[in-house]
């Protein structure tokens, strides 16, 4: 609709990284009540926040547009600005894309364009690094509709050159959260076509078959669980409970919270019959599709014992989780509400925060 891939200069520019660099100044600390009364006097509402976020998005927007827009340093600067609250800047976005239908190859169609192009790919590439994953994550390209879901469908099934081949399966969340419904029959045939030619990897053949299953064609996701549950009657105990576990994430790929959650206790009991130690992350998945199941005391006792693992001083580094994720991971929101929560919280973490890097390890 927005010939988006048309301009190869305007796709390819901005996808060197955006460098932003952060200087922190430390100022004399004042007396505690003098800084309440500080910061009383300069706290403003939301909406003048909000009014302030998207003036500042407005004035580095129109001065990239006025520019001859070829400075990818200043393309990153602007693109910063206006996911720096990406709701209103993604708002902001999203009223300027008739402008592009009715005037699409003026100078500030093709730099809003541009706009759209690298704040898109930039929204992607954060949420992909963040420690959660949760459905609804990527919603916030809601507001650049119907440009983020024709920008996704063109990087997946006409894939550019700049893009790499392996990080499509990084757009499948995000098409999901997006397209709701069965899209164009050709779409489909081209997805189609992805998930049944093995020299794509099994990741992206398997995500794909998942979010045909979303769309109400289940064959494809069928035909992997087939396949899952084949694996999990296979190899030694361990490699048994490796397979359940797998199984079960796929299960909550396709978002079956009620079998992924059986395939976890399956899991757990195999893994107690052949003397295997789950890693704290196979709890706390456990955990998360019991809450998202909407069972709270299942959910609890999973989360308990990735909690007394983590509660443990000799368990590695490497396979601890992040604060992060008990506090505000969507998939335990039911958890949180429990008083037994905050118990569980401080027994896994303490009192204090403490940066752990996470590893997904099992």
């Amino acid at each position: 609709m927005f010939g988006l891939l048309s301009n190869t200069r305007h796709a390819v520019l901005g996808l060197a990284s955006l460098v932003v660099v952060q200087t922190q100044l430390f100022a004399q600390a004042e007396p505690p009540v003098v800084e309440a009364v500080k910061r009383a006097e300069t706290a403003q509402s939301p909406e003048d926040q909000k009014a302030e976020q998207l003036a500042k998005i407005k004035q580095a927007a129109e001065k990239w547009l006025a520019t001859d827009q070829t400075s990818e340093a200043m393309m990153a600067k602007t693109v910063f600005t206006v996911l720096d609250d990406p709701k209103v800047g993604l708002a902001w976005l999203g009223k300027q894309l008739p402008a592009i239908d009715k005037a699409p190859n003026t100078p500030r169609s093709k730099g809003l364009r541009t706009l759209c192009t690298q704040a898109t790919l930039e929204f992607l590439r954060r949420t992909g690094k963040a420690d959660m994953v949760f459905v609804g994550q990527y919603n916030d390209l809601l507001l650049v509709q119907p440009f983020a879901s024709e920008f996704l469908f063109q990087l997946l099934l006409e894939t550019p050159d700049w893009y790499p081949f392996t990080f499509r399966v990084r757009l499948v969340p995000a098409v999901r959260d997006l397209q709701l419904r069965l899209p164009a029959v050709e779409r489909v045939d081209g997805i189609v076509q992805l998930i049944k030619n093995e020299q794509e990897s099994e990741g992206l053949r398997n995500a794909l078959a998942a979010m045909m299953a979303q769309w109400g064609r289940p064959e494809h996701a069928d035909a992997v669980i087939k396949r899952l549950r084949a694996a999990t009657m296979e190899g030694d105990g361990e490699d048994r409970v490796d397979a359940t576990l797998v199984l079960a994430d796929y299960y909550n790929l396709l978002r079956d919270y009620k079998n992924a959650a059986r395939a976890h206790r399956t899991a757990q009991a195999l893994a107690k019959g052949a003397n295997v130690e789950l890693r704290p992350i196979a709890w706390y998945s456990a955990a998360c599709v019991h809450a998202l199941h909407g069972n709270v005391e299942r959910g609890l006792e999973a989360l308990e014992r990735c909690a007394r693992m983590h509660a443990s001083p000799d368990l590695d580094r490497s396979v601890r989780l992040e604060r992060s994720l008990f506090e505000k991971d969507p998939e335990i929101a039911l958890l949180r509400e429990d008083k037994r929560f905050a118990v569980l919280l401080k027994l896994a973490f303490g009192d204090e925060k403490k940066d752990q890097p996470q590893k997904d390890g099992r």
